[in-house]
């Protein structure tokens, strides 16, 4: 499974709610035309991270595809037809956006543990490190915990390589370089919050 991430902020003279209603509206939206490949996405609010502009809180929309061949679906689907115009409407009130592409390390995720989402880790390996002793090193510290490990592709995106979603606040080896952040779901698949 792959996830093209979107980073995006409200513009400053927007308010919250209004953003964050056609934000959801978009969603739902894309949901019910389903693109080829597409599983479903999820919107999470992050008071900050250290890659956007310290304007206004964070949101971090996960687009699930089946794979590489879902995106061009995907893309054309959420700026046509019925999209069209949710899309538009929410775009007209963001200020900053950038985006990225990650792999889900493991088989496949269940909504259950989207809807539970609390905290993000983003991680570096050091360069030092074989992958081989990162992933031993990571899967140590999320053994005791439901979390999900992602991992960009192609070099794409301003974020740290790794990010793993905890369903609590999580610590990880000082050997790596980590950004920790609260994270609330705001939109899940088939509706669950």
């Amino acid at each position: 499974m792959l996830a093209y991430v979107f980073w995006h902020q409200r513009a400053e003279q927007v308010a919250k709610e209004e953003y964050q209603e056609k934000l959801i509206a978009f969603h739902q939206i894309l949901q019910e035309r389903r693109p080829e490949g597409f599983w479903g996405s999820l919107v999470l609010e992050m008071a900050a991270l250290p890659w956007m502009p310290a304007e206004s809180e964070v949101y971090e929309d996960w687009y699930l595809v089946k794979n590489s061949a879902a995106l061009d679906p995907l893309d054309e689907a959420a700026v046509t037809g019925s999209c069209l115009e949710p899309h538009h409407q929410v775009a007209r009130l963001a200020g900053n956006g950038t985006g990225g592409l990650y792999r889900l390390k493991e088989s496949d995720v269940e909504l259950a543990r989207l809807a539970e989402i609390r905290a993000a880790t983003w991680l570096t390996k050091p360069a030092e490190m074989s992958y081989e002793q990162f992933y031993r090193l990571v899967q140590a510290g999320r053994a005791e915990q439901q979390s999900m490990l992602w991992q960009r592709q192609m070099t794409m995106g301003p974020a740290l390589e790794f990010c793993i979603h905890h369903v609590r606040e999580s610590s990880f080896s000082g050997a790596l370089q980590s950004v920790q952040v609260e994270a609330k779901p705001i939109f899940v698949p088939a509706g669950r919050r």
